[in-house]
């Protein structure tokens, strides 16, 4: 059983950003969907409003022997209840990517997104330009998109624009026929053995490109440099030449501004990489032959997407911006375009560390990445379930005192009360609260802003 023929479907962690997506899109496609999740969430609400079944518990008392085909989320184990009851009733399983890859193969034009870093943003920029140009993509985004309000949308079957994540190489399920690559660094180092393992996951998905198609690369990213194709090849960059260039870039009064062959270009969001993300953008959609004019308006309308330098509200007179940075290079990256936006004004941080793995084996890199923060409270790490080696005793308190070796000051608090109580010791009105990381910390945030 495939997903073309399957008409009833299981998802088993449907509160995945990646699952929902999927989900959304089968059941617009008149599918009969359901699945469940362990906790509740906004995006489990939003499935719910469009009749999508979701139960908040995953015995396996609710998977059906009618039941097509179950797809499961990378985070649920082969031994979870409900793969397990779906191998007694014989329902066919395929993990979301798998299934993603099924799913793709229905549509003209795959153009997918990947890169250590701004994937999100840059699938959502293509996307958003798309729409204008009247190409009516289907799109699956890794964060909910403001002008949807969701993170997929059903279109027609020429374009698909798709995010494609590189964890456990699942990028390798797809075979598009444009690959825009953002940039490759260290990072899901609990199956990748180092960086060499990284760049050499991406040379072979590269290769899935046909002789027709297209890869799109960062020419100022030295990791992807040597990366080659069989096709053609498009770069584009900031800093080194390229195809595609910005130059002029500077940012007046909360805009950033730039050029690129002739044309201005003008950003509402803050940071040096959401220029190379949108330098991303106009080089691939300068390919698909969208006009300048078009990619002008849009990307000028384009106001980020959630959990992406999200400015949510204001806390105690303190602008309180919500970001999923959870890799040292982001942070510190995000903390500068704070700088930017804000440059007369506190940086209070709250960051909260994703997988222990990870904190462990990009330890230096985080110690040294909050420097240009004035305030930085360090929750402990979030635990992912079913990707953490308990071997690993790491705290984010260990972190805390290497920052404090280093001569700056940081606080580490255990829970999120904690860390509520800091932020209130703390926090001037008119600070910034940079609240940041991948695990549950930005629902602080959402309460902060209430």
């Amino acid at each position: 059983m495939n997903l073309v023929q399957a008409k009833k479907i299981y998802f088993c962690g449907i509160g995945g950003i990646g699952m929902s997506a999927l989900a959304q899109l089968l059941n617009k496609e008149g599918k009969t969907v359901f699945g469940s999740d362990l906790v509740s969430s906004t995006i489990i609400k939003n499935l719910k409003k469009q009749n999508i079944k979701v139960t908040i518990q995953q015995s396996g008392s609710v998977l059906a022997k009618d039941t097509d085909l179950l797809i499961y989320s990378s985070a649920v184990p082969a031994h979870h209840p409900e793969r397990q009851k779906a191998k007694i009733l014989g329902i066919a399983s395929l993990s979301y990517f798998e299934a993603l890859g099924q799913y793709s193969q229905q549509f003209e034009k795959v153009i997918a997104i990947s890169g250590t870093h701004g994937k999100s943003t840059t699938t959502a920029m293509i996307a958003s330009v798309l729409i204008a140009a009247k190409l009516d993509p289907t799109v699956i985004v890794g964060s909910i998109m403001k002008e949807l309000k969701s993170n997929a949308r059903a279109g027609q079957k020429k374009y698909l624009v798709v995010e494609a994540c590189e964890h456990q190489e699942h990028m390798l399920q797809l075979h598009p026929q444009m690959i825009v690559l953002t940039n490759i660094e260290e990072d899901h180092l609990d199956y990748y053995h180092n960086l060499d393992h990284i760049v050499m996951a991406f040379q072979k998905y590269i290769n899935h490109l046909p002789a027709d198609g297209i890869l799109i690369k960062n020419n100022d990213d030295s990791e992807s440099r040597d990366l080659g194709c069989d096709c053609r090849l498009v770069t584009y960059g900031l800093e080194n030449t390229a195809e595609y260039t910005a130059t002029e870039v500077c940012t007046l009064k909360k805009q950033q501004h730039f050029v690129s062959l002739g044309s201005e270009f003008i950003l509402n969001i803050p940071g040096r990489f959401n220029v190379a993300n949108a330098m991303a953008c106009i080089a691939a959609c300068r390919v698909l032959g969208i006009k300048d004019s078009v990619m002008q308006i849009t990307l000028a309308k384009f106001r980020g997407i959630w959990r992406r330098f999200e400015a949510i509200g204001k806390y105690r007179g303190a602008t309180v911006i919500s970001d999923y940075a959870h890799h040292p290079t982001a942070i510190h990256s995000t903390i500068r375009a704070a700088r930017e936006f804000y440059p007369k004004q506190r940086i209070v941080l709250v960051f909260q560390p994703h997988q222990r793995s990870r904190t462990q084996k990009l330890f230096d890199k985080f110690v040294n990445c909050f420097t240009e923060a004035d305030f930085v409270i360090i929750q402990e790490i979030y635990d992912v379930a079913g990707r953490e080696d308990q071997k690993i005793r790491i705290s984010s308190q260990d972190l805390v005192k290497a920052i404090e070796k280093k001569g700056k000051y940081a606080f580490y608090t255990k829970t999120v009360t904690q860390t509520r109580h800091k932020i209130d010791e703390v926090l001037d009105k008119n600070d910034v609260l940079l609240i940041m990381g991948a695990g549950d910390i930005y629902k602080l945030g959402e309460k902060l802003v209430l």
